[in-house]
């Protein structure tokens, strides 16, 4: 009897053993390749979690249940070091508008093997296009505030500190959009230190970087001068709304999108080219003096009636004082009659 109870003992046990280390708890960053990438797990204090009950199909609407969840972030850096990427939308890669970010929502208790089997099928990141339920939650865009600053460290080796904060989370998922704000004092922000690489030989790009470490720190109540913040429902693809950039690179767009798309798209174009040259030409020919003055004008009648006139005898240019009564020669002021009358003393006058 007692033999028994010992075995059955040990066998529930080694099955608990089982059971915890198959529900290992990922842990909040996990490095997927040294120097290059990482995975950031940060919790998502009093966010409400998106839940779909496949059961019945795809199709069904997703609800709000509460649960402690979590975001998931990929960051990578490629090897050239061109930019800094965020769940593949790619930072401070010297464009102007800021991207647009989308997170998957996880469980806080998501397992370690549960995260492998997301990596292997390429279900990291989230899309707008497309829901991945098999991750358990849904997914938001992300309203976020970026920085990224200069160290030195003691080797004179360049350090890059990048900070990342999530302030606001926005999905469509649910019918009406949910919109959340992370106002928790405790919630945390991603934090990664970016060491310069030694340069190693002519060929090699510089200044390269590597991942030297990343964590999950407590937000600032600093904000760093390059701080840049992005609020979701602000932006789109082409820009901040509202903007002049903004309007010019849709309109650029959306062009090129119609010439794009097919025979009389792009004959319409051409068309309009066309019509604006001519209306262009039309007002150079009959415009031109719209922007006259009334001397422009007046010598330009001049110019016309002393052509009609054959050699100017009579005409207006041989009434026109200003070109001397058209002999050939400007006549002084007592040619004209205008004086004789006075005579000049010091600075007086005297009859």
């Amino acid at each position: 009897m007692i033999l028994r109870i010992a075995t059955w003992l040990l066998v529930s046990s080694f099955e608990a053993y089982v059971r915890a280390a198959a529900h290992n708890v990922a842990p909040d960053i996990t490095v997927l390749e040294e120097g290059y990438n990482v995975i950031a797990k940060i919790p998502c204090l009093g966010c409400p979690f998106l839940f779909q009950d496949t059961s019945k199909g795809m199709d069904e609407e997703w609800t709000v249940r509460k649960d402690d969840n979590a975001l998931f972030l990929n960051i990578s850096l490629p090897y050239d070091s061109a930019h800094l990427s965020v769940n593949n939308a790619a930072l401070y890669s010297g464009g102007r508008n800021l991207p647009r970010i989308y997170a998957n929502q996880v469980v806080q208790d998501f397992s370690v093997d549960d995260l492998a089997k997301t990596v292997a099928s390429g279900q990291l990141e989230a899309s707008h296009e497309t829901s991945l339920s098999t991750l358990g939650g849904g997914f938001f865009g992300l309203s976020y505030r970026q920085s990224l600053r200069n160290l030195q460290t003691e080797q004179n080796l360049d350090a890059l500190l990048f900070h990342f904060d999530i302030f606001e989370l926005y999905s469509d998922l649910t019918n009406p959009p949910l919109k959340h704000r992370l106002d928790s004092p405790a919630q945390r922000m991603l934090e990664v230190l970016l060491i310069q690489k030694p340069l190693l030989s002519a060929l090699q790009p510089s200044p390269t970087y590597e991942i030297l470490s990343a964590s999950l720190v407590p937000r600032s109540s600093d904000p760093s001068p390059t701080q840049k913040t992005m609020s979701f429902l602000d932006w789109d693809d082409y820009g901040q709304k509202g903007t002049a950039a903004h309007a010019l690179t849709y309109g650029a767009e959306s062009m090129v999108s119609y010439i794009a798309s097919g025979f009389w798209g792009l004959f319409t174009f051409i068309l309009g080219v066309v019509a604006l040259f001519v209306l262009v030409c039309l007002v150079c020919i009959f415009g031109w003096g719209f922007w006259e003055d009334d001397y422009e004008k007046a010598q330009h009648g001049k110019r016309r009636k002393s052509r009609g006139t054959g050699n100017g005898s009579g005409s207006w240019k041989a009434r026109d004082v200003e070109q001397g009564g058209g002999k050939g020669k400007f006549l002084s002021a007592e040619e004209l009659g205008l004086g004789g009358r006075g005579r000049v003393v010091g600075l007086g006058k005297s009859d």
